[in-house]
């Protein structure tokens, strides 16, 4: 399981660039979520390729109950 990292950086003028490492899926928004509540309005988000991957045991799970075919 890799290590899951946020990173943030504050600018001069008061924006906060949050990095999210390690997170696949929506799973980054949930990890966010309060944080980015705290610190105020969202204008930006820009999605890594992690975001995109999927959680593989949950695709088979649900494979799996959709259909009568045994993995």
């Amino acid at each position: 399981m890799p290590q899951k990292t946020l990173r943030f950086k504050i600018h001069q003028d008061g924006r906060v660039e949050e990095t999210v490492e390690g997170f696949t899926g929506n799973s980054c928004n949930e990890a966010t979520k309060n944080l980015e509540n705290a610190l105020g309005k969202v204008t930006v988000k820009n999605k890594t390729s992690d975001a995109f991957i999927s959680n593989q045991n949950e695709n088979l799970k649900q494979l799996n109950n959709e259909s009568n075919v045994t993995f």
